[in-house]
């Protein structure tokens, strides 16, 4: 296999970095995945999964059969793979690939690397300028890719709209070049998002008991279908008679209810947490697209 792939220090703080099988593991399945969708035997593999099973990634790790378990398991927890597994084989989709990948612009780069040394430099500081804001751009890309994991965050802390306030949350430190109070970089930003508090944090999104048992359902969902995230966009706003109203944005209820995978999954976790209940909708105006 030929080929780069980016490795950002942020890597540094990542929850399992002290764990060696975790960042063995995470490093080689972002090797392996495909840089281009291909078919294999009749299953389209897309840019950024990769077609295998325990077995053959401890075979090609050397890592045993019990920890490769544990580790995409974690895996899956932080929101960093999803897994579609069938009788035969999983297929491993890296939920950050574009981010870790080398683009077409950063590979003819690197090919022309020895043409660019040896040209004069008169536009080294264009060259400078257009450079950090390429990282500005790059850093503020990498950082949106955690929006659902912010977005969980505020939706759980029961701020009344969630979604708005994820979005002030990332215009704000865009805005300021992804640096704290203190004028430094930030590289964590969920445990930022802990600690976000303003004027667009006021009011609930919901009874508080209900998002008790959302939460437990949410729980379900994430362990059961890599669409998870959904629900966040959707919210419980009442429990009565044994009918659970459920507000949100239509497309946000339709992309639901027309995934008959997802809607068996969110069936399933809804009887768990809520027990036996009745579905309504009720659009919802304010929820921010």
């Amino acid at each position: 296999m030929e080929g780069w792939i980016k490795l950002y220090r942020i890597l540094l703080n990542w929850e399992w970095y002290r764990d060696s099988n975790m960042v063995h593991l995470l490093i080689h399945l972002i090797l392996k995945a495909n840089h281009e969708s291909r078919r294999w035997q009749g299953v389209l593999i897309e840019r950024g999964q990769l077609l295998t099973g325990r077995k053959v990634l401890s075979q090609e790790t050397g890592i045993s059969l019990q920890t490769i378990r544990t580790c995409l398991n974690r895996l899956k927890s932080t929101n960093e793979i999803t897994i579609k597994s069938t009788n035969k084989f999983s297929i491993i989709t890296i939920c950050k690939y574009e981010s870790y990948q080398a683009t077409k612009d950063e590979v003819n780069q690197q090919a022309n690397q020895r043409l660019t040394n040896n040209q004069p430099t008169a536009n080294q500081q264009l060259t400078t300028n257009k450079n950090d804001k390429n990282i500005k751009n790059e850093k503020n890309s990498l950082f949106r890719q955690r929006f659902f994991s912010v977005l969980e965050i505020f939706y759980f802390k029961n701020y009344k709209n969630p979604v708005a306030v994820t979005n002030a949350f990332f215009n704000h430190y865009e805005g300021v070049g992804w640096k704290n109070s203190r004028g430094l970089d930030i590289e964590n930003v969920e445990s930022v998002a802990e600690n976000w508090d303003n004027k667009t944090t006021e009011g609930i999104n919901c009874p508080v008991p209900l998002l008790i048992k959302w939460r437990v359902m949410y729980g379900i969902l994430r362990n059961n279908t890599e669409h998870f995230t959904k629900f966040l966009l959707i919210r419980p706003a009442k429990l009565e008679n044994g009918i659970l109203t459920i507000r949100g944005k239509h497309k946000d209820i339709e992309s639901i209810e027309a995934d008959k995978e997802v809607l068996t999954v969110w069936k399933n976790a809804l009887f768990m947490s809520y027990g036996k209940v009745k579905i309504e909708y009720q659009l919802d105006k304010q929820i921010a697209a």
